[in-house]
Formats: C-alpha cells, structure tokens, sequence
C-alpha cells in the first residue's frame, strides 16, 4: 500500500476532509516565508481535531533544533521534516522528534551517494524527493526529472522508505507511483484552489488515484 500525505494544512475543514477521505499522514509548515505557514498554535489546534491514526509531520525550514524540539512537543508531532540543506547530519542528529523525514530536492550535480553518506552519518532512514527550482525550498508544483527519478527509485534500500513528491495531482500520480513505486507520495499544491486551502474533490480524487495504482501494482505482480 502506497502511504498517503498531504502538505500544507492550515484549515480545520481541510484536515478532516482529508482524514475522511483515507489520507495517512497530514504536514503542517511552520516556515515564516510559505504561502502554507501555521503557527504552532494553529497546528495544534487543527491536530486537535484530528480522529486516531493520523501521522501528523511538521515541515521546518528555517527552524534551529532546538526550535524544532520544542515545536514538535507542543503540537504532539509524530515527524520532523526537514527541508533545508542547511540540516546537515549532525544538526539532524540534534532532532528529538519521535521521527524525522529528511528532504532532498535532486538539482544539478546530484548523486545518490549524498543521500547514502548523509544515511550513514545522520542514522536517519526516512527521506523525501522533492523537485528543485532555485531559490525555493519546496511547493513548487514542478516535478523530478525522469532520470533522476530513476537514479533514485532504482536503489530498492532507499525507495522502500522514501516518500516522493513534486507537482503530483490526481491526473499524474498513478504513472508516477508505477514509474517509481516509493513508500507514499506527498502532495501540496496539487490538491489546492489557492494556496493553503484544499480543494477537498481533488483531495478525494488524488487517494483514490493512489488506490488505483495500488492496485495496478497487485495486478501485474499476480501476473
């Protein structure tokens, strides 16, 4: 089963609809500079709401350990993602959250032995692709090359616990999903009407694109 999160929540409704709808895992950004930002209040509140089961991931930026630490103890955060390169693996190791989701946006000149030295320094095995464009750390709405892709999706020991992300809808998730078979797949803008509000029939139509794959999958593995 292909793990589903959606990025970016800042509304009440849109959180529960998504829930309702089966999604896995809900993040919350607390980067100052997104269109998606909530405060620690705000998130703690929505997460609040939320019924059992749901992992709740909370998206830093510019955040110190330190501030990261107390954050995820406020708002009772299952993960720490960390989205910036500027966590390096011994900053990352100063993390206390019960788990942590290192980003890595694959640009010019990426290697899959970065991510494999950063595993081995940092202990950290959850890792999530998202597209690179400069000047920009993450919600972007542009998707990871096809080579680059592959690069990554082909190595089985990272992609059995690597989330990808970047510009996935309900129209193209399905062929991303075969094309790289990760662990789950995490979408922000691509179930939104404006930034930081969901559109909850793209929310519904995007899970219901992964259950589809899901089972595209079963299908030629029983062939």
């Amino acid at each position: 089963m292909t793990r589903i999160k959606i990025c970016g929540i800042t509304k009440v409704d849109d959180a529960l609809a998504a829930a309702e709808a089966g999604v896995h895992a809900l993040g919350f950004n607390f980067s100052p500079s997104s269109p998606r930002a909530v405060t620690p209040e705000k998130a703690g509140r929505i997460i609040a709401e939320l019924p059992p089961f749901i992992s709740t991931v909370g998206i830093f930026v510019e955040h110190s350990p330190e501030e990261i630490n107390r954050i995820c103890s406020l708002c009772r955060l299952h993960y720490a993602q960390l989205h910036s390169d500027a966590y390096t693996a011994e900053r990352s190791r100063n993390v206390r959250a019960p788990g942590i989701i290192r980003v890595f946006r694959p640009g010019p000149g990426f290697s899959i032995e970065e991510v494999e030295e950063y595993r081995s320094k940092s202990g950290i095995s959850s890792m999530l692709f998202d597209a690179y464009k400069q000047g920009q750390a993450g919600g972007t709405g542009e998707r990871i090359g096809k080579r680059k892709l592959e690069m990554i999706f082909s190595n089985r020991s990272i992609a059995q616990r690597a989330l990808l992300a970047g510009g996935l809808t309900p129209d193209n998730v399905v062929d991303a999903i075969l094309s790289a078979r990760p662990y789950g797949v995490d979408t922000a803008s691509g179930v939104e009407s404006s930034p930081g509000r969901k559109d909850h029939e793209k929310i519904r139509a995007f899970i219901t694109a992964v259950h589809e794959a899901d089972r595209l999958q079963d299908a030629t593995r029983d062939t």
